[in-house]
């Protein structure tokens, strides 16, 4: 099956569940919009920002010091960026990932190495001080450390399988 035939019998299902419980779709939909826009420009200004603390570091020269000391024939320091950045926010990790594909390409070592960081990890910070915000938990410290050791651990697995199959 088509995946296109999936999403309009979605719509489909959705417009006919509306009518039966006599809901406006029309203005169910348009109020969706309005809120969605308003959460896009909510987090296009921490996009933002994480991609000017990104090209910051990158102009600042750190990268081609740890290339050329630290990281010597292992992987490009660009990585340690986008592994720092990951708990903090997905999106910031995405742009990362999206400019080693366009330097290095999707299918060199640091671009496998850069899509395993961004799916195996996942933006804990972000989602524990929203959520346990959300419902008023304010002791979550334990949380994040746990969180963030689960990050670290699949970031040294994600190494070690790529180092390992290829």
């Amino acid at each position: 099956m088509n995946s296109s035939y999936l999403i309009i019998a979605y719509i489909i299902l959705v417009l006919l569940f509306g009518i039966f419980n006599k809901v406006n779709c029309f203005e169910s939909f348009s109020i969706g919009v309005k809120d969605g826009t308003k959460t896009v420009v909510n987090m296009f200004t921490y996009i933002i920002g994480f991609v000017f603390m990104i090209k910051l570091i990158e102009a600042s020269g750190i990268l081609v010091f740890l290339e050329e000391t630290i990281f010597k024939n292992t992987f490009s320091p660009v990585m340690l960026v986008q592994m720092l950045i990951r708990p903090f926010s997905g999106s910031s990790s995405y742009v990362v990932m999206l400019d080693i594909y366009s330097t290095l390409g999707p299918d060199s070592f640091e671009g496998l190495l850069s899509t395993f960081i961004h799916t195996i990890s996942d933006s804990s910070i972000y989602m524990i001080v929203f959520y346990f915000a959300a419902i008023g938990i304010k002791k979550y410290k334990g949380v994040i450390t746990f969180g963030l050791i689960i990050n670290i651990l699949g970031y040294l697995l994600s190494i070690l399988a790529i180092y390992i199959f290829l």
